[in-house]
């Protein structure tokens, strides 16, 4: 069992390492917007409100600027701790499982397959984002829970416990929630001295960083949407939204929402401290997106991965090993379904891990440009270009179209910023992507332009007059 453990930890370390090095990613809109926060903020400013409509742990922020600072403003640099907390969410993870299995290890590598090779742990471990340190750090607060303070452990413990679980927001915000099913049931133990020195980090934490931190950006405004904004039955589709997006693709939905209700009744019949530690951090989280505080959208709702997973996959295995022969066969096949669902299919597409792609335009125009053309930024490209623009350093003249101008005011500047010189137009971007690159089509061919390249969401046109 050991050597089966030790060659899964290889495989998915192995596999992390191929996507890290082996894809070549441009940074795309949000990455772009967050590097060049860190390389234009000092260490205090990335405590404060940050620009570009964006919001990360400060900690995680400073620990990538440090990195920034010795080895130098590459994506991989910049993807490095997600990278990190991928990898030790790995070995967490089993031990995890071995508390929720109580002690069953063998359940514990089935788990591991799961959490190894699924999609969105694969995917956000290559992505400058703070949502793999969210799945790392609900990992360690489940740890520390169900291996130590469940149980009952010296004063001198739990206060080393209680400081160290009061810094782990400053790394993610996603950790707020397992933190606070942990602080109720710490505080129905009476754990007075625990309880005071966790809620008094955590307020002195809010009071002068998270109160303050989304001031002046529009991060709350975007994600209204996907608040369930005290609407109950919002609840329930955002509940299979969540188990769509974690089991992807989504016709692996149905079954993690089956495993997801019948997991939660074995757990509560046969592991009750797993099952209350495991229904408060969901209930918490629901009740955060209930009041507006907590957006749960895909990608957001990846803290709750490993309580989900966790859940999803206990009947699999607990029926796996019954005595009644028709019960394991029926494991047996969900388990093979599930699992090629939503782990083969990673290795189907391999534009899964890839988004708008600016870098290849860029090289390609560097190339043959000349110090008297110019360069026309479209709409959706203006941080990404500014970021690379920082690497590539182009002297060129460049109008750069602002991200609230509509698309159609930014093609009709094209023509008389060119003024019938050598102009390359860019076009990258997430946002609005088929209406805004049907302008910029019409305007380009007025001007009888070519496409001089194009990648995932991304062209270069150049214009000769």
């Amino acid at each position: 069992m050991k050597k089966a453990v030790w060659i899964l930890f290889l495989i998915a370390i192995v596999l992390r390492l191929f996507l890290f090095f082996g894809v070549e990613k441009s940074l795309w809109l949000d990455e772009a917007a967050l590097a060049l926060n860190i390389m234009d903020k000092g260490y205090l400013e990335l405590f404060r409100p940050l620009q570009y409509a964006q919001s990360a742990p400060p900690l995680f922020l400073c620990l990538t600027k440090v990195l920034v600072s010795i080895f130098g403003a590459g994506e991989r640099v910049f993807r490095f701790i997600p990278l990190f907390c991928g990898m030790a969410a790995i070995f967490g993870f089993y031990f995890f499982l071995c508390e929720v299995f109580e002690g069953k290890k063998r359940y514990a590598v089935f788990g591991l397959i799961f959490f190894s090779l699924g999609f969105p742990l694969l995917y956000n471990t290559i992505e400058f984002k703070p949502y793999m340190t969210d799945v790392l750090f609900t990992i360690l607060t489940a740890l520390i829970w169900l291996k130590y303070l469940s149980k009952d452990i010296c004063l001198k413990k739990q206060v080393c416990f209680a400081v160290l679980l009061s810094v782990f927001p400053l790394f993610s915000f996603g950790s707020v929630f397992p933190l606070c099913a942990l602080l109720t049931l710490s505080l129905l133990k009476k754990r007075k001295t625990f309880s005071f020195i966790l809620i008094s980090g955590l307020l002195i934490e809010y009071l002068f960083i998270f109160s303050k931190i989304n001031s002046g950006t529009r991060v709350y405004e975007y994600w209204i949407p996907y608040f369930v904004n005290y609407n109950p039955i919002k609840a329930l589709f955002i509940l299979v939204d969540i188990i769509k997006y974690q089991f992807f693709p989504s016709n692996c939905a149905l079954l993690g929402f089956i495993g997801f209700i019948t997991g939660s009744v074995l757990l509560f019949k046969h592991n009750r401290k797993v099952f209350i530690f495991f229904g408060l951090t969901i209930l918490n989280g629901f009740l955060a997106s209930f009041f507006n505080l907590y957006p749960l959208y895909e990608r957001l709702s990846l803290f709750l991965y490993p309580i989900m997973l966790g859940i999803i996959i206990y009947p699999l295995f607990y029926f796996m090993y019954d005595k009644n022969i028709v019960k394991r066969i029926i494991a047996f096949i969900l388990t093979a379904i599930f699992f090629s669902g939503a782990v083969f299919y990673n290795f189907t597409n391999p534009n899964l891990y890839k988004r708008e792609e600016i870098k290849p335009l860029l090289v390609k125009m560097r190339s043959e440009i000349q110090q008297q053309d110019k360069i026309f930024v479209f709409k959706g490209a203006h941080l990404t270009y500014r970021f690379y623009d920082r690497i590539f350093k182009f002297q060129n003249e460049t109008y750069v179209c602002p991200y609230n101008m509509t698309a159609e005011n930014c093609a009709d500047k094209i023509e008389p910023f060119c003024n019938k010189n050598v102009c390359y137009v860019i076009y990258s971007s997430e946002v609005d992507t088929q209406n805004n690159i049907k302008i910029l089509e019409e305007t380009v061919s007025k001007l009888n332009g070519k496409i001089l390249l194009q990648d995932k969401k991304s062209i270069l046109y150049k214009l000769v007059d």
